[in-house]
């Protein structure tokens, strides 16, 4: 990995989830720190300031993604990082409630194929 990779922090628990992007973030020179629940995501955070972009999946233990997410976004230090929802929950209020929390993007597990989920990641990764 170059010491200038880009980086991608993923909060989600499933652990196939993430080795599966884990692999195809490295393909791409992109490197990956991973979290599997919502307290632990932000004690992470609180010591290591978010990367580039925050991948966060909704349905994690402890504190739920929406929780994550406002976290994130009411600190004067983390509000600008690109926050990318990815998950299971594709109800228009969850998606209506992801943005409007502060995510750049929603992407729907189910209907995405991890190609595409690359390509929408990438566009928020510094040049």
């Amino acid at each position: 990995m170059e010491k200038n990779a880009k980086k991608v922090l993923i909060i989600e628990d499933d652990i196939y989830v993430i080795r599966a992007y884990t692999i195809k973030f490295q393909k791409e020179n992109v490197s990956v720190e991973s979290i599997s629940d919502g307290d632990k995501a932000l004690e992470y955070i609180e010591k290591n300031p978010p990367t580039e972009v925050v991948i966060l999946d909704l349905m994690i233990p402890k504190k739920s993604g929406f929780e994550v997410l406002t976290a994130l976004k009411g600190n004067k230090n983390w509000k600008d990082v690109p926050v990318i929802i990815l998950s299971n929950l594709g109800q228009d209020e969850d998606i209506e409630k992801g943005k409007k929390l502060g995510a750049v993007d929603y992407i729907v597990k189910a209907s995405t194929n991890i190609e595409e989920v690359i390509a929408r990641v990438k566009k928020y990764l510094s040049p």
